[in-house]
C-alpha cells in the first residue's frame, strides 16, 4: 500500500514537469505608443509589453476598436475600450490573414 501511495505521489509531482512554460514579456507602464487607423490591419511599430493607445483621427465604425483589441492587445491584462479608442498592453499577433485568404481561394498546401 505504501508503495502505491509513493508511486502516485511521484506521478503527481512529476506530471507538472512537462508543462509548457509561457513566454513572459516585460510590461512597460512608463511609455505608451500611439496607433491610428492603419494599425487595425497592419502591425503597429510598438514594443511588446508597451502600453498602446488606438486613437483614430476620425470616427466611423464602432467595430474598429474591437478589431484592434483582438489583433493587438494582450488579453491577459485589462483593456480600456470605448467607441472611439482602445488602451491596452501591446502583444503582436501572428499574421493569419494570408492563410485565411489562401484557404478561401483554394490554394491549400
Amino acid at each position: 500500500m505504501k508503495k502505491a501511495i509513493t508511486l502516485f505521489a511521484a506521478f503527481v509531482f512529476l506530471s507538472g514537469c512537462n508543462q509548457e512554460k509561457k513566454q513572459e514579456i516585460a510590461i512597460n507602464q512608463t511609455q505608451y505608443c500611439k496607433a491610428g487607423i492603419e494599425s487595425v490591419f497592419a502591425e503597429p511599430k510598438c514594443k511588446p509589453g508597451q502600453k498602446i493607445a488606438f486613437l483614430p483621427e476620425t470616427f466611423g465604425n464602432a467595430q474598429l476598436p474591437i478589431l484592434f483589441a483582438a489583433r493587438n492587445c494582450d488579453l491577459r491584462y485589462s483593456i480600456a475600450l470605448t467607441n472611439g479608442g482602445v488602451v491596452c498592453i501591446f502583444l503582436p499577433g501572428k499574421q493569419e490573414q494570408e492563410t485565411v485568404s489562401e484557404e478561401k481561394n483554394g490554394n491549400r498546401n
